[in-house]
């Protein structure tokens, strides 16, 4: 009977070693929310290029975890209308929610003079409205609520840049790298700021010395003008001491790791005991979330079929005991 009892022991603690009951972490965990509103009912919603499910009638809530790896981009599209793809900032917090808000523009009917033709679209996004877009020396309309659509032939002479500018603000030139697919539309960004202003500075402060005060939306990007790092932007403004009489700079550039670089042209020098304000405008960069890797461990076994392991260990161990006798 003794001996019965001992391998009885020894069978259930062979079967909790080697089938561990799921643990409390491996079920759920903690997590928010991310509630995502569109203007356009039935969009697809994809959140690091995985896709989501599409919106319903009012909004989409979608449950996140608070550890781990979080989501960096959210894209929204439906057929008809231009994609949206924006960044995500915000994390919710255990058992909070984060909004978010994605506005579908609906790209412009074929009309009836070009139906049957291929054509795609650009959509230019442009910081101001009434800036005019040029695509290479062709004027093709102006901003007008953030974009303006320019229709294009799939089989036409590609465009090589594209160019937006209005007075009062700096230009700004991109490349066009493609022409889109016959119904396809590709997004092209532009960011214009103001062109610098001198203001003065109180009379006795420095020498034969003037300003740049240099403006940017991120804090911590570095700043180099021509090829001379001259610091970080701090509380959205770096200052950069230059000699009046020193050889002027061209240029001045602003960049982060995460950040696409902007590059603007310098017009204006400072004068004697002057400040040139500069401005810059960096957006994060698209990223492609890395497909998490499939994991190769075996699942627990339920503690319902280590339970069983037990009572199957159980009767083996009386039947030994029984032929003993």
């Amino acid at each position: 009977m003794k001996h019965s009892c001992l391998l009885l022991v020894i069978l259930g603690m062979a079967a909790v070693t080697c089938f561990p009951p799921v643990s409390a972490a491996e079920i759920g965990g903690d997590q928010g929310w991310y509630v995502i509103h569109c203007n356009v009912y039935g969009a697809n919603v994809y959140l690091d290029d995985k896709f989501v499910r599409t919106v319903p009638q009012g909004a989409l809530t979608v449950p996140v975890p608070i550890t781990g790896t979080p989501y960096k981009m959210l894209r929204v599209q439906k057929s008809g209308y231009a994609t949206y793809a924006s960044s995500i900032t915000e994390v919710p917090v255990k058992g909070g929610s984060v909004d978010l808000y994605a506005t579908l523009n609906e790209l412009p009917a074929t009309t009836p003079a070009i139906i049957g033709q291929d054509m795609g679209w650009y959509i230019v996004h442009g910081n101001v409205d009434g800036a005019m877009v040029f695509f290479d020396e062709s004027n093709k309309g102006e901003i007008s609520q953030g974009i303006v659509y320019v229709p294009v032939y799939t089989t036409a002479t590609p465009y090589k840049s594209y160019t937006v500018k209005k007075d009062g603000y700096t230009s700004f030139e991109g490349t066009v790298s493609r022409v889109p697919l016959k119904g396809e539309s590709i997004d092209l960004y532009a960011t214009i700021n103001p062109v610098a202003t001198v203001t003065a500075t109180p009379a006795g402060v420095g020498g034969d010395i003037g300003w740049y005060n240099v403006h940017s939306n991120v804090d911590g990007a570095t700043v180099k003008f021509d090829n001379d790092v001259k610091g970080k932007i701090a509380k959205g403004v770096l200052s950069v001491q230059v000699f009046v009489t020193g050889t002027p700079y061209r240029a001045f550039t602003v960049y982060k790791s995460g950040y696409v670089p902007y590059t603007g042209t310098i017009g204006q020098y400072p004068a004697k005991g002057q400040t040139v304000d500069l401005y810059a405008t960096i957006n994060a960069e698209a990223e492609t979330a890395t497909p998490k890797p499939i994991p190769t461990t075996k699942s627990p076994l339920p503690s319902s079929s280590a339970g069983i392991a037990l009572i199957f260990g159980g009767m083996f161990a009386v039947s030994l005991a029984k032929n003993r006798k």
